[in-house]
């Protein structure tokens, strides 16, 4: 179970990449300068560490306390990605904005992919 959980918060710290990529590709397009996708890209990763402290201090949290009282739900655990997204965003980087959403999203696909790796995980056991 430990292995699985390790392995599912690995799979949540891609959510930068992903975001990165989507965002990067879409104002790449719109604007035509190859650049503005390596840009963003960039921040976004360099933002990782809010998804990384969202998954320590609110999704984990919640997932084990949920399993713990047979609640888990995965609005829950969404919502405490999205939660934790937003409190360390504005504690860290930026209290309003559109950086603001960005990481506040980054980090609730990042509580989507946890559960989405657990699920899937789940059935090879």
């Amino acid at each position: 179970m430990k292995r699985q959980v390790a392995k599912a918060v690995g799979y949540s710290l891609l959510s930068p990449l992903i975001i990165g990529l989507v965002l990067g590709s879409y104002y790449a397009l719109i604007s035509g300068q190859s650049k503005v996708l390596f840009q963003i890209l960039m921040t976004a990763v360099a933002n990782a560490h809010i998804v990384g402290l969202s998954m320590a201090f609110f999704v984990l949290p919640a997932y084990l306390l949920l399993l713990r009282y047979n609640k888990l739900s995965y609005s829950g655990i969404l919502t405490a990605g999205m939660l934790g997204g937003a409190l360390f965003s504005f504690l860290f980087v930026a209290s309003s904005g559109m950086v603001f959403i960005i990481n506040a999203v980054m980090a609730a696909l990042g509580a989507g992919l946890f559960l989405f790796s657990l699920r899937r995980n789940a059935h090879r056991v």
